[in-house]
């Protein structure tokens, strides 16, 4: 039986070069079909990419400083730290792809991106596939010391959850010395800015740690450790839960009795990552790293040839399936375009929602949040005014669905008729945008 069953080999350099130009212009044409933001994290690593330029905001509880670094380097160049952080995915998708293809063959490269969450990241700005690529090609390319250390310290460097491929790693890696040197000087960009500016080298997980809980609590501590088993369930039904995902885990069992390496390799990085996903909170955004390595069993499974027309139909199929917050975003980019056709309308922007920004030269930074200025619902359009003079702001955008639920005493902002003090700047699809009159 296992004698029938496909043994993965690497995929020709041709077709490793087929594969790279297909799947650069199929990211790209995806990619172009959502100009607007499509991850709301992304606002942060603007505003932080922007703060690197001022030496300032050099160390982040939550994220290292490799992704705002590069986006603060690729901004200018590309006239937009939102079309930048596009192109660090599209390549991304590209790199992973290129990796999958050299040690498992071209029909596993275009399995493991043609699920919708593998899509989504492709064509998404964030740091999600760019940490998932160089950790699964470090994890891939193990045999490789020095290659497999650079690989991996740049996930490290885009997200500290990539510290799971590092066990996996370390324990396959022929030459753990050089791989471990490799790794502590190639990171130093992370914990040298920790030692110098005096932060903490490990990341802050109380807020996801506590979002699992529901109420803060400590690491280690008898809740967390009794929270873990099912926390780590959820992160591998949150991976591999879809029914094409469990059918490819089935390649493992010939992949592992065969005491293929590359097999192992990638069930102890699923396995480290639904670990450490367990400790806090899961989504399928998370848990991408377990999707991928679980979606490759099927290269031990599905004969190479029927593996590519499999890739072509799910694909096609999943880039159909829009985001779940492509129509916010898609929104929220009105309003970012609006205010960018009336570059006079500078200064803090007040709004309702997380997805609203606007542009700044070519940064994005979001607004001051209309809870955090206090007010509650009976807050009417004079009581809005006078707390935005304190704030300095001057441009309110309310989202219609939100204001009326979360403050409905401004309810007059969602009319065309305009109240005493205020000018409408326009009401692009969902959204009223204003802006104060002088006193």
């Amino acid at each position: 039986m296992l004698q029938r069953l496909p043994n993965p080999a690497p995929a020709a350099p041709w077709v490793r070069a087929c594969l790279i130009i297909g799947i650069s212009i199929v990211l790209s044409v995806l990619t172009a079909q959502h100009p607007a933001l499509r991850f709301v994290d992304f606002v942060r690593f603007s505003e932080r990419a922007r703060q690197l330029w001022l030496g300032a905001h050099l160390s982040d509880p939550l994220y290292p400083i490799g992704y705002p670094a590069v986006l603060a380097l690729l901004a200018p160049v590309c006239g937009s730290a939102l079309v930048a952080g596009k192109a660090i995915s599209v390549l991304s998708g590209v790199v992973l792809v290129a990796a999958v293809a050299s040690r498992l063959g071209g029909g596993a490269a275009l399995w493991v991106l043609s699920g919708h969450a593998m899509l989504l990241a492709g064509t998404s700005e964030g740091t999600d596939l760019p940490a998932l690529s160089l950790a699964l090609a470090a994890v891939l390319w193990v045999e490789r010391p020095i290659l497999s250390a650079a690989l991996l310290s740049g996930a490290l460097l885009m997200r500290y959850t990539a510290v799971a491929a590092v066990p996996v790693v370390l324990l396959l890696s022929k030459q753990r010395l050089r791989t471990l040197l490799t790794l502590t000087v190639l990171t130093a960009p992370h914990w040298a800015v920790a030692l110098y500016t005096g932060a903490s080298m490990l990341p802050d997980q109380s807020q996801n740690m506590a979002i699992a809980a529901g109420a803060p609590v400590p690491l280690l501590s008898l809740d967390t450790l009794r929270r873990w088993p099912g926390g780590c369930g959820r992160a591998l039904l949150d991976g591999a839960g879809q029914p094409v995902v469990m059918l490819s885990a089935l390649g493992f069992v010939p992949a592992l009795l065969r005491r293929d390496r590359r097999a192992w390799a990638l069930i102890g990085f699923a396995l480290l990552h639904a670990a450490a996903l367990g400790l806090g909170f899961s989504n399928a955004r998370l848990a991408l790293p377990i999707t991928a390595c679980v979606a490759l069993g099927a290269a031990w499974l599905v004969p190479p040839r029927l593996l590519w027309v499999a890739a072509i139909v799910v694909g096609a199929l999943s880039s159909r399936v829009p985001g779940d917050n492509d129509l916010e975003a898609e929104k929220a980019g009105g309003v970012a375009n609006l205010l960018a056709a009336h570059p006079e309308l500078s200064g803090p922007l007040v709004c309702t929602s997380p997805w609203c920004y606007r542009f700044d030269g070519v940064w994005i930074e979001g607004g001051i949040q209309l809870s955090g200025l206090g007010g509650g619902p009976r807050m009417d359009p004079n009581v809005l005014a006078a707390k935005m003079r304190t704030a300095g702001a001057t441009v309110v955008a309310l989202e219609t669905g939100r204001t009326r639920r979360q403050a409905p005493g401004l309810a007059p902002l969602l009319s065309n008729r305009v109240p005493d003090g205020w000018e409408s700047v326009g009401a692009p699809r969902g959204w009223h945008v204003w802006i104060l009159s002088r006193p």
